[in-house]
């Protein structure tokens, strides 16, 4: 099923910010595509968990389900294990200038780079005809303890709640959504390809504020291979 990218509370001047490697940046100019990372291959092997409260309830229908239902989903923990194979993600940093905690959590080397966009220009710059899924949304992500949730939510919206601890990420996440009710698999690639108008979507290019001028010299370059028109600059030491 084709998908479009929808966007739920955020104003289109918020800015963005994306914290990465020399080597991921050259390798999303060359590709012109925005990464979509399984959710299972990041760090929090928390993401997607349902609350408490949901839990339980999933946990009451899959009690109740005839004995002669042919799903391999059996339990709500193998639910939950089917959508995050089928959710992929990447994630933003909202915030008016640059951070140094992003900047230490997120490009550790001194040969690493931010790129600065908006909500809207990043609507504006993707082309999700090439994707399949249920879904392709734009949301802050927030950040509540699993156990403190009421009620429940739609499952695609349990991977934008993250633990109170993370909040300082001010995260903005891309979400894909590609579980098949109807032909549920655990067979997903690593990632999906987004692709991309990076001069729509890239305003800023900051190089690590520890960098060495050869390295601002360097991203220029590239920055002119790609014929980007945003500005290169080095960055400051933005605490936050």
């Amino acid at each position: 099923m084709t998908i479009h990218l929808k966007a739920n509370g955020l104003e289109n001047d918020v800015v963005l910010w994306r914290y990465m490697d020399v080597g991921k940046f050259i390798s999303m100019l060359q590709k012109e595509i925005i990464w979509l990372a399984r959710a299972d291959t990041f760090a929090d092997k928390h993401e997607g968990r349902f609350p408490e409260e949901m839990r339980g309830y999933i946990e009451k229908a899959y009690e109740n389900m005839p004995s002669n239902d042919e799903s391999p989903v059996r339990d709500a923990i193998d639910f939950q294990d089917y959508l995050v194979k089928n959710t992929f993600i990447s994630c933003w940093h909202k915030n008016t200038e640059e951070s140094m905690v992003m900047w230490s959590m997120y490009g550790k080397d001194q040969n690493s780079v931010a790129i600065q966009t908006t909500a809207d220009s990043l609507k504006k710059s993707v082309n999700p005809a090439l994707l399949r899924g249920n879904s392709l949304w734009l949301k802050e992500v927030l950040y509540e303890n699993a156990d403190a949730i009421d009620g429940v939510l739609r499952y695609e919206d349990c991977f934008f709640r993250k633990r109170r601890h993370f909040s300082f990420e001010k995260e903005v996440r891309i979400s894909l959504d590609t579980y098949s009710k109807e032909y549920p698999s655990k067979k997903t690639p690593v990632g999906y390809e987004l692709n991309v108008s990076m001069d729509t979507l890239i305003h800023k290019i900051l190089v690590h504020p520890d960098s060495k001028p050869w390295f601002l010299d360097a991203i220029k370059s590239v920055s002119a291979i790609y014929k980007l028109k945003a500005v290169v600059e080095i960055a400051v030491f933005g605490y936050e």
